[in-house]
């Protein structure tokens, strides 16, 4: 489907202002070279009206979020110790309404909805991808495997009554149907109720260069202003904001019905006031050019260490791998693997490109080079990779703009 009215205020008029060629599904590797991956346009648009920025192209859901999902939550290390901090303030914060039912949309594989059940109140989580849904169950989740929306919702509150909390890490960029998600939300929430919402953060990635944020499973890019002009027009409000460091650059948002706030307002007047500045078009205007040097800066650093005899791996098989060598056009020529922690996708390979996946455990030393795909958790990685830093391995940063370490 191809977008020609805004997503959330159904406005004509959107704006591309970002196109990086075709791409295929971001997490669903294939196993064989021969497979002939689909790809679909990946461009970005900005509604002049609301400001809430969407990818043109909308991939169904069954494509996105079939069998083939291969995101599982728990095997990224950076994601498990952020869930769990996020679960202890959640707790902290929100422990007397998480008593009441805490319903987790995208529960994924139960790595964060875990914590909130350990400490002993009733939960649920909804999630559509099959596999990490699976694990979730495993460990003694109740999960329902579909999509979270309005009907759902009227399913889970005629069983379980109104639920107090709400959390919804990283799904308001997936979903296909964004009203029938916050109609949802809506109808799922008791007066008094919370819904916690994190979402990549729009300023950060235009001004962190992030395009690689960009693939087709992550169909909106959110600011305070157009997430908080979203919910109004489905009967919520943006409670509490706060910006945290996950994905790139993340806002937290506590949002609520507006006839049943009690929280305490924080930093919304001023995270709306630092905003101004995305509704002008002026801030999209340069986003092209910015992606077209970095694609040109990071194949001129990569094919300069292969002509120097030097081996390139990429580290981590993460969807904005796909979005980046594709669009790249990095190739397993020049890099000769990609490693990752998550089972599934070792022995398969990354779309597109088709670069092998392995696990770290099966790579003695590593590469002369290893560019690092994973740029967002740069720290924690270099960190666990001392030893190989230390015995003269180098690193290649791809964003903001693409360095040699």
């Amino acid at each position: 489907m191809i977008r020609t009215a805004c997503a959330s205020c159904d406005q004509p008029g959107l704006v591309t202002f970002l196109d990086l060629g075709e791409s295929p599904v971001a997490n669903e590797p294939p196993l064989s070279a021969d497979t002939v991956d689909q790809t679909w346009p990946l461009q970005v648009a900005v509604c002049p009206a609301c400001s809430l920025v969407q990818t043109v192209h909308v991939v169904p859901d069954k494509v996105l979020f079939g069998g083939g999902y291969h995101f599982y939550s728990s095997a990224s290390a950076p994601v498990l110790e952020h869930q769990e901090r996020h679960a202890g303030w959640l707790l902290a914060t929100f422990g007397r309404l998480a008593r009441q039912l805490t319903v987790e949309i995208a529960s994924n594989d139960g790595s964060l909805l875990r914590h909130l059940a350990a400490a002993g109140g009733p939960t649920l989580g909804v999630d559509p991808a099959a596999g990490p849904s699976a694990v979730a169950a495993a460990r003694g989740l109740d999960v329902l495997v579909e999509p979270f929306g309005l009907e759902v919702a009227m399913r889970i509150r005629d069983e379980h009554g109104p639920v107090g909390l709400v959390v919804a890490s990283n799904v308001l960029a997936h979903v296909a149907d964004l009203a029938d998600m916050l109609d949802g939300i809506h109808h799922l929430l008791d007066t008094l109720g919370v819904a916690v919402v994190e979402v990549q953060y729009l300023p950060d990635l235009l001004i962190g260069n992030a395009f690689d944020l960009v693939y087709h499973e992550h169909r909106y890019f959110w600011s305070l202003t157009s997430l908080d002009a979203a919910c109004r027009r489905h009967g919520l409000a943006v409670m509490s904001a706060q910006l945290t460091e996950p994905q790139g650059g993340t806002l937290q948002a506590v949002i609520g019905k507006p006839s049943g706030l009690n929280w305490p307002e924080h930093n919304v007047g001023h995270l709306r006031q630092a905003e101004r500045w995305l509704t002008d078009p002026a801030g999209y205007r340069s986003v092209q050019g910015r992606a077209d040097r970095i694609r040109q800066r990071l194949r001129d650093l990569v094919h300069e260490q292969k002509r120097a005899g030097r081996t390139v791996a990429a580290y981590a098989a993460t969807a904005k791998a796909v979005t980046l060598l594709n669009w790249c056009d990095l190739g397993p020529d020049v890099i000769g693997y990609i490693t990752d922690t998550t089972p599934d996708k070792i022995g398969r390979l990354l779309p597109g490109v088709h670069i092998p996946i392995v696990g770290r455990d099966s790579i003695l030393t590593g590469p002369d080079v290893w560019l690092l795909t994973a740029w967002n958790y740069l720290g924690h990685i270099l960190r666990q990779e001392a030893a190989y830093t230390a015995a003269g391995g180098r690193w290649i940063l791809p964003i903001p703009m693409p360095v040699l370490l």
